[in-house]
């Protein structure tokens, strides 16, 4: 249950405490008191948006925290599915959010997202008001509360898996059967893509090896006398005498010097060891430039040549890729398609194979699940006719009807939920036929046959008394006191009958302090609270008639959970 809270700095309320106990908690007070504003507080916990907008006037950012105490074993393991910890049956919560829009979510310590948020708190606390009310009027929280109560999450969970796979297995079919239509063309393409770039038989790192043999052929005249002066210089010289044979000179004179220095073999050796390499280094030059003119090639020949080969390269590159391993990989990417276009037909048939198991699948998976609705809706139905009749409905008539879809991500049918109220009167949609107060009695209702099943440990109603009497109000008091047997209940209420069902009784108010308005809350008893329901009975000033009415209504709540 929600045992403490606290708000800072939220619209009316700049720091609120506020400790509530198991049972039947109600809020009343004034209009703009600031109730709706705790509502609101609590809904940022259970993982709504922040709003910039709601933080009080002049501050920077706003908090709210709370302690959930009594958490079952069951609901821990959901919440530990989520990454969420319970310890000792007890969950902290927190939410700051500042004015530029930011905003964190805590819970048990850990810093978590609005959407992590959102999930575990629906497993602790529901919050109903006007817009959880109109929500029932929507097909698909139709059917979400029927899966609910049915207790189908294992066959939904079984559903969607089948699902996903046949949606899988379609797109399967549709891709290859596209590719069949498009196969004829497309095959005369990336068969002429892959002749074309075979025939060019490129090799990887060709390209680099032609454009340096091109610049040694342009540059000829100059590359020929660089050689050769490396050659003569190195080795032959008939001009002079080269470094490999003053290298094996100045060797051969340091072995005469050996008797007379230490050192002098082996430096002598490598001096010789230098010779050999220069001579080495000059035959390399005078064969990698061709020096002797053995070669039977025209220089202008084998550049034109060259010049063609590198024009080919360029095409295939324009088209297919930046460089010749990208234009290889173009090629090996469409053998790939043209080998799946040539054996497209067998694919078809394996895919449509595929299709039919998986659509038998869901089908089995969808019949079980819609069985298991049906089933369960009709004692849902019946169950919220049970105690709609003790809510000033006694003629209601409550039907689901289901009408075939085929296969969707929900199942294999919808369903719509229709009502009758009163006598006489054909059932027609929920969306159609329910007032404002009747559906605030259906919300109720469900809510009640649901609540052994949710594991919510906090329920909050928000002003469901409206747009109904006073006799319905006091019936909707006891549901509710009823309900808080199982569940923690916090209605916020405008109805004297229900605030006097209550077993707490908090007064929201306001007050000026510091030229500021400012929330308070106050626990009610004794003439205190009954003055507040005296209050409700009969507006801003209170009667002896009206305060003798509040205690009756007390006296009789007592009475009748005495009877109980």
């Amino acid at each position: 249950m929600l045992c403490s809270l606290y708000i800072e700095n939220i619209a009316v309320i700049k720091s609120l405490s506020l400790e509530l106990g198991g049972g039947f908690t109600v809020l009343t007070g004034g209009t703009g008191a600031g109730k709706s504003v705790i509502i609101d507080a609590i809904s940022m916990i259970s993982g709504a948006k922040a709003q910039p907008q709601l933080i009080r006037t002049g501050e920077e950012r706003a908090k709210v925290s709370a302690l959930f105490t009594g958490i079952d074993e069951r609901t821990a393991a959901l919440l530990s599915e989520l990454g969420v910890n319970v310890t000792d049956g007890e969950l902290e919560a927190e939410r700051t959010f500042s004015a530029d829009g930011k905003s964190t979510a805590r819970l048990g310590g850990k810093s978590v997202s609005q959407s992590t948020m959102r999930r575990a708190m629906a497993h602790i606390l529901s919050i109903n008001g006007q817009s959880e009310s109109l929500s029932l009027k929507t097909g698909e929280a139709q059917l979400a509360l029927i899966d609910d109560y049915s207790e189908s999450g294992a066959l939904l969970a079984e559903y969607g898996a089948a699902y996903a796979e046949y949606t899988e297995a379609k797109s399967e079919v549709e891709a290859v059967e596209a590719l069949s239509r498009e196969g004829a063309l497309a095959a005369d393409l990336l068969s002429y893509q892959v002749k074309e770039i075979d025939a060019a038989r490129l090799r990887a790192g060709e390209e680099e090896e032609l454009r340096m043999e091109a610049g040694r052929l342009r540059s000829g005249e100059k590359i020929t006398k660089l050689a050769n002066y490396v050659y003569r210089a190195s080795y032959r010289n008939e001009k002079g005498a080269s470094a490999s044979y003053l290298a094996e000179r100045a060797a051969s004179a340091l072995e005469q010097l050996t008797e007379y220095s230490p050192d002098a073999a082996s430096d002598a050796e490598k001096l010789r060891s230098i010779s050999y390499e220069l001579e080495d280094i000059a035959r390399r030059t005078y064969q990698t430039f061709d020096l002797g003119g053995s070669a039977d090639i025209d220089p202008a020949e084998r550049l034109e040549e060259i010049e063609d080969r590198l024009d080919i390269i360029r095409r295939l590159e324009r088209k297919y890729g930046a460089d010749i391993p990208a234009v290889l990989a173009h090629r090996a990417e469409a053998a790939k398609k043209l080998d799946a276009i040539e054996n497209n037909e067998e694919r078809i048939l394996e895919a449509k194979a595929r299709l039919e198991r998986a659509e038998a699948r869901v089908l089995a998976a969808g019949g079980a699940l819609s069985a298991r609705r049906r089933e369960g809706s009709g004692r849902m139905t019946a169950r919220i006719c049970e105690v709609l009749e003790g809510l000033d409905m006694p003629k209601v008539k409550i039907e689901v009807r289901f009408t075939d879809c085929g296969i969707t991500p929900s199942g294999l049918e919808n369903a719509e939920i229709y009502i009758s109220a009163n006598a006489g009167e054909d059932v027609r949609p929920l969306a159609l036929a329910a007032s404002g107060g009747e559906l605030s009695r259906v919300m109720l209702a469900i809510k009640s046959v649901g609540s052994d099943r949710s594991g919510e440990s906090t329920i909050i109603y928000d002003e469901i008394d409206t747009g109904v009497s006073g006799s319905t109000s006091g019936k909707i008091g006891r549901r509710l006191r009823e309900c808080s047997k199982a569940a923690q209940i916090i209605c916020v209420t405008h109805s004297a009958q229900i605030a006097s069902l209550a077993d707490t009784h908090l007064l929201i108010s306001k007050h000026e302090r510091d030229g500021r308005t400012e929330t308070t809350v106050t626990e009610l008893s004794g003439e205190a609270r009954i003055d507040e329901i005296a209050r409700i009975i009969g507006g801003i000033n209170v009667t002896e008639t009206q305060k003798k009415a509040a205690r009756e209504l007390i006296a009789e709540g007592k009475s009748s959970t005495n009877t109980k």
